[in-house]
């Protein structure tokens, strides 16, 4: 059931994303499967319910009044100004691992009933804008595995448990999933400190298992949410030193200038060392090199690299 009415969820966003004019309720019960299986009454229970719930996740459904040949009807959109990010510059953290999570994320969470109701709004006349189409697209990247669990979770309202970098584990009670930067993160309320955190989902180092029955969670209004969002949120990273032995031929896109090394390295490489924001910016560097760059140190930089190459095995596993 949790599955289902997130699937229900998405394809209503989606439908009310992608039109160019606002959408009546005969015509979203039409395109929606969920909606249609059901008497006229639960229909407009459930839309009630799912308008409420997209509410609290700040996802607010507009309502228009229409001018119809037989009187005035509501129709229903979603501005597309309110939810859409703006342009996002990634900083290629998620590069490497891109075309493996996307199609984690649609195989494992929007199957084809989200197609479909772009397919039932052509068939109402309504021309969907395909370029909105792709900005309702999500791309987690490596940290996709937990993404879909944790977002059925905030759905329902439950209670989630996870490990988490440094074999902590966590007990929150979600609250939102929010997109900071070219990265996924939990806001909610850590449990065991009774105070709200942010959580990394590429730091999440174990499956995700909800605690308790769904609708537990007791959330904060949005505006509270996006407070502690913006408080929470981690700093930009300062720029580190790293150092690599570079093979010929090799363009790093930073100021690098040559080092000294008393270890091994292959023959003709460079050692030298270059400025990055972050280490795991160092890492993604090295990852889109393909072998051809050897991370020497500082070992928290190999440590992270380490983590990412583990992450996308991860990821290839779970999609085979």
């Amino acid at each position: 059931m949790a599955a289902q009415r997130s699937e229900r969820l998405v394809n209503l966003v989606i439908a009310l994303l992608v039109t160019d004019r606002p959408l009546t309720r005969a015509q979203l019960r039409d395109m929606i499967e969920d909606y249609r299986k059901v008497s006229e009454v639960a229909f407009q229970r459930s839309f009630e319910r799912d308008k409420e719930e997209l509410r609290r996740i700040g996802i607010t459904v507009e309502s228009v009044t229409l001018d119809t040949f037989f009187g005035d009807e509501v129709g229903y959109r979603i501005p597309r100004a309110d939810v859409e990010l703006p342009p996002v510059q990634f900083t290629q953290a998620e590069a490497d691992a891109l075309a493996t999570a996307a199609r984690v994320w649609r195989e494992s969470v929007l199957d084809e009933s989200s197609t479909s109701a772009l397919v039932k709004l052509r068939a109402a006349g309504v021309e969907p804008d395909t370029e909105a189409g792709i900005a309702t697209q999500v791309v987690t990247g490596a940290d996709a595995p937990s993404f879909s669990d944790l977002w059925r979770a905030t759905i329902d309202r439950s209670r989630v448990r996870f490990g988490y970098r440094g074999g902590k584990h966590r007990t929150v009670d979600p609250w939102r999933m929010a997109l900071r930067r070219g990265r996924w993160y939990l806001v909610g309320r850590d449990v065991d400190r009774d105070e709200p955190r942010l959580f990394r989902l590429s730091r999440i180092s174990s499956a995700v298992t909800t605690v308790g029955e769904p609708g537990a969670v007791a959330s904060p209004e949005p505006e509270v949410i996006e407070a502690h969002l913006n408080r929470l949120e981690p700093p930009e990273p300062e720029e580190v030193d790293v150092t690599m032995a570079v093979a010929p031929g090799v363009r790093l896109g930073v100021m690098t200038t040559h080092a000294e090394w008393d270890g091994p390295v292959p023959e003709g490489y460079e050692v030298v060392t270059g400025g990055f924001g972050g280490y795991d910016e160092a890492a993604t560097a090295v990852l889109r090199a393909g072998g051809r760059i050897i991370l020497l140190a500082p070992q928290e930089a190999r440590t992270i690299l380490a983590e990412r190459i583990n992450a996308v095995l991860r990821l290839e596993e779970n999609a085979s």
